[in-house]
């Protein structure tokens, strides 16, 4: 099977590379580009980060915003009626990650930032609380939809050449995440935050997660890898211990 190297030299970055639409089961996966998008983007963030957790302040125009979305891309899931569901964005390494500011005490002294073009920062991670418990069920297996959000998230990565994936986590969404076939590791202690929630900061690489994947889990790895799967008309509620607020802060 193709490595991520070797697909990032053959699919080295274009204008038409640069985008990823993928759609199955009535479902898109896509990099946000339009300003309509963006704002829904903004709205879904608020909706969960502002209003549901209180993580974030409120804002009158029911907006979340902030100066990393300047240096991010941005994806998202959508619904048949074209109606955002999921959500995450990639900050990339050219400004500061939330790890240097915000969230630097969850990095351990021994942990040195990767800060170059190949890495990137996952935060804002998100699912619509009336999809929380739908699934995906395809040729390939059965997947949630934050798992559907990553393969488009895989699929740009392979694209742009980019290998290494920092984000800050709930710890029972980290183990979650490892459970599933996402190599997570941490690099630093867990904290207990303000709010009672206890976060990790972590690290993945998207070749051990091929790597561990062709072993354990061929065929995810094998829907990871294919661009555009075979849908299979087919949409369900999947079981109650598989819901999540999200997966990321």
């Amino acid at each position: 099977m193709e490595s991520l190297k070797e697909k990032g030299e053959r699919h080295r970055e274009t204008p038409e590379n640069s985008s990823i639409f993928i759609q199955e089961e009535g479902l898109v996966v896509k990099n946000l580009i339009t300003e309509t998008e963006k704002i829904q983007a903004y709205h879904l963030r608020h909706r969960v980060f502002a209003q549901e957790l209180g993580w974030v302040p409120k804002s009158e125009n029911a907006l979340e915003i902030d100066n990393y979305d300047d240096n991010a891309v941005f994806f998202g899931v959508f619904d048949r009626q074209n109606n955002l569901v999921a959500y995450l964005r990639l900050i990339l390494f050219g400004g500061s990650f939330m790890l240097e500011k915000e969230f630097s005490p969850l990095v351990g002294v021994e942990h040195k930032l990767r800060k170059e073009n190949d890495t990137t920062e996952i935060s804002r991670l998100c699912v619509a609380p009336e999809v929380r418990n739908n699934i995906i069920i395809g040729n390939l297996g059965v997947y949630s939809i934050s798992v559907f959000l990553f393969k488009g998230v895989y699929q740009w990565c392979i694209r742009n050449s980019v290998r290494y994936l920092y984000a800050v986590a709930e710890q029972n969404v980290y183990r979650l995440f490892r459970s599933k076939g996402f190599p997570y590791k941490l690099i630093g202690e867990r904290k207990r935050m303000p709010d009672g929630v206890i976060a990790v900061a972590i690290i993945m690489d998207w070749r051990e997660f091929e790597a561990l994947n062709s072993e354990k889990r061929p065929d995810m790895l094998k829907w990871f890898t294919q661009y555009q799967s075979t849908p299979v008309e087919q949409q369900r509620q999947q079981p109650e211990a598989y819901s999540q607020h999200q997966v990321s802060f």
